[in-house]
């Protein structure tokens, strides 16, 4: 369940980055070949759409070029926020007879209640964003708005409202430290590795200064203890193309 999960999420960003690189709009043929690797039932589908239209990811099929699903230009974090709180609330024994019906699979029970608890995932996102601002806030939203959709698909019926509230927030909790702490990690793998690049390129100069004539990979392997494999790898990541003597 957890590899599954993990894929989802990637699968989902993915799709994400593939939509701003064009435009804010898929096809119907991009999403269904970004999830072909995973057996998506209809319901699972219904609320990938609904999270695309959530971003303001249009989605659109391209033999007709007819929208299939609600979607214009993403929206600002701030007109995001402005629209979360148009969204009414539920008496609550609407929303637990919601609750019930989402956990037994009824889909549009599951599109009500995500839209429901959008602002709430988003105060979440806020409230790990006021405690560490090294992560950009539209990001940690959009995390936690993954973490919703998850939580929702993994429901699982309990007695009393109170009850899902608790599970479905404590979910998406976990899901946000669980991408915080690997977004973290990411940022300081990049930081690691810039600093190697920057010690490289310093070390190519200082031994250009020294030998009077440009290093070549071996001289600059035995310069800085690193074999020429490792120093090709720093190189293929400013480039497919670099060498040393671009550096």
């Amino acid at each position: 369940m957890a590899d599954e999960t993990k894929l989802f999420r990637d699968k989902l960003h993915e799709l994400t980055q593939l939509a701003s690189d064009n435009g804010d709009r898929l096809s119907l043929g991009m999403i269904q070949d970004a999830f072909g690797d995973l057996s998506l039932d209809d319901e699972k589908m219904q609320m990938i759409y609904a999270y695309l239209s959530q971003m303001g990811i249009e989605v659109y099929d391209p033999e007709t070029e007819e929208m299939s699903h609600d979607g214009m230009h993403r929206p600002s974090l701030e007109s995001y926020l402005e629209e979360l709180d148009a969204i009414s609330e539920l008496p609550p024994e609407v929303e637990l007879q919601m609750f019930h019906q989402a956990a037994q699979g009824d889909r549009q029970s599951r599109d009500v209640l995500v839209s429901r608890y959008l602002a709430a995932a988003c105060d979440l996102a806020g409230e790990f964003e006021r405690n560490d601002r090294r992560i950009d806030a539209e990001d940690l939203i959009q995390e936690a708005n993954v973490g919703l959709l998850i939580a929702m698909d993994e429901l699982e019926k309990e007695t009393s409202l109170a009850a899902y509230r608790v599970k479905l927030l404590n979910r998406i909790t976990q899901y946000l430290e669980e991408r915080i702490q690997q977004m973290l990690d990411e940022l300081s793998s990049e930081a690691k590795v810039l600093n190697r690049m920057n010690r490289l390129a310093q070390s190519v100069h200082e031994l250009e200064e020294q030998l009077e004539h440009k290093p070549s990979i071996e001289e600059v392997s035995a310069y800085l203890d690193l074999t020429t494999e490792e120093i090709q790898n720093l190189l293929k990541i400013g480039g497919e193309k670099l060498t040393i003597e671009d550096i």
